[in-house]
């Protein structure tokens, strides 16, 4: 991927601030190929009409959002519909209403990978599909196949798609927006123009999965893969009432079981959270036994020697000194193409600088997060490029392992001075 000036500058001033930046996250992607191999697989599988739950899990700064975005990346590319969720208080995990039209507001498709895309916007290529038909029974009759199918799942959906697409169609635009948004989960419509597409009520928690299960037919029978489902900032669960928390667990038990028995066909779950999520005896998953059992051994994260990738857990573990130095040569570049610095020392002593200032202020380097050296590595460019005549950073710095600690030798000043 080629990057523009433009481009490079906006990556760095995300990364700066600990934040994933919208684009270039292919060049960032590092030390993840087993855990983006699973993903992969996991989209074939849901392909052909599965489904799957699975959650990423690892501590403040390890690379969560990231691997959520990477997967957004991946999915939109392979022709599969995402919707991005995050946990707030504006969305919390105890309503299956409000999950739903989370979901149905906060959608992503290959042609808005960086923006949220509209229900209308959905479609709009289907309804140009079918109005450039020469036969128009033959789009008359597609519509009429949609509909019988969507009837399997939710008769009130399938009725109101049709009026939704009748309006489209005429130019009824005060008939087509009413039916969307309540198609979309939005509750105050007038009844006057709910009767207009003949439907009462509004999507609460006895239809919402049913209305999630018509959507997910209703977009593989457009042409999309399926639709995948990213929740990020899971452990903010803990933080709410025990009621809100317990009923929390419970939709989470309940979408791994419809997940489980392929009745969410065509859907994946990806939730993201921090190992103090799986592990906390009072707050954490572990208070709920039905989600433990449903989890198993997933959650013992002490079992690294023989990991099942496929496991519902995915753990993002820390990276190695390998890792760092591929991480590192990958920010200089895009340093240098954001404002043409060219480094004095090799990309070796600036891993070990930036290992040195994180341990200086406090950081241990063995439970060092990507985010933490990212947001250091860049500080020590900047220094750099706003002050080149300053000799800070400019000697070649290597490190030395002696038992279980590391120094780092000064190979450039005098005496090879250790540090």
């Amino acid at each position: 991927m080629q990057l523009s000036t433009k481009e490079a500058k906006h990556i760095i001033s995300t990364l700066k601030n600990g934040v994933v930046p919208r684009e270039g996250l292919e060049l960032l992607r590092i030390g993840r190929d087993i855990e983006i191999d699973e993903i992969q697989r996991s989209m074939d599988y849901i392909s052909q009409g599965s489904s799957m739950v699975k959650f990423i899990a690892g501590e403040y700064g390890a690379g969560k959002s990231f691997f959520l975005n990477s997967i957004k990346h991946l999915a939109t590319a392979d022709n599969f519909i995402i919707a991005k969720l995050q946990i707030d208080t504006s969305f919390r995990f105890n309503s299956l209403e409000v999950m739903y039209y989370n979901i149905m507001h906060n959608l992503y498709t290959i042609d808005s990978s960086t923006e949220v895309t509209s229900f209308e916007a959905l479609f709009d290529k289907w309804q140009h599909k079918l109005q450039s038909m020469e036969a128009k029974d033959r789009a008359a009759e597609e519509i009429l196949q949609v509909i019988n199918q969507l009837n399997v799942y939710n008769k009130s959906f399938a009725r109101a798609f049709l009026y939704y697409i009748k309006a489209r169609i005429s130019g009824d635009t005060e008939l087509s927006n009413a039916a969307a948004s309540w198609l979309t989960g939005e509750k105050n419509i007038p009844a006057v123009l709910k009767a207009r597409f003949e439907t009462v009520g509004s999507i609460d928690k006895t239809n919402s999965m049913d209305f999630l299960k018509a959507f997910i037919k209703l977009i593989t029978l457009l042409g999309y893969k399926g639709l995948i489902i990213l929740v990020d900032e899971l452990e903010l669960i803990m933080s709410e009432r025990s009621d809100i928390r317990r009923t929390s667990y419970e939709n989470l038990r309940y979408i791994i079981d419809a997940c489980g028995t392929s009745e969410l066909s065509y859907c994946m779950f990806a939730f993201a959270a921090t190992n103090e999520f799986f592990e906390n005896p009072e707050k954490g998953i572990k208070t709920y036994e039905a989600l433990e059992q449903r989890l198993g051994n997933a959650i013992d994260k002490y079992n690294k020697g023989l990991t099942d990738i496929r496991q519902p857990i995915m753990r993002l573990h820390k990276f190695n000194r390998e890792q760092l130095h591929n991480l590192t040569d990958k920010i200089v570049e895009i340093y240098n193409t954001a404002f043409d610095l060219k480094p004095s020392i090799t990309n070796e002593s600036i891993t070990s600088w930036t290992l040195l200032c994180c341990k200086k202020f406090g950081a241990r380097l063995s439970e060092l997060t990507p985010r933490e050296y990212i947001i250091k590595l860049v500080e020590i460019l900047d220094i750099m490029e706003q002050h080149p005549g300053n000799a800070i950073f400019t000697a070649e710095l290597s490190t030395v392992q002696k038992g279980d600690k590391e120094f780092f030798i000064n190979n450039s000043l005098k005496n090879n001075r250790l540090i």
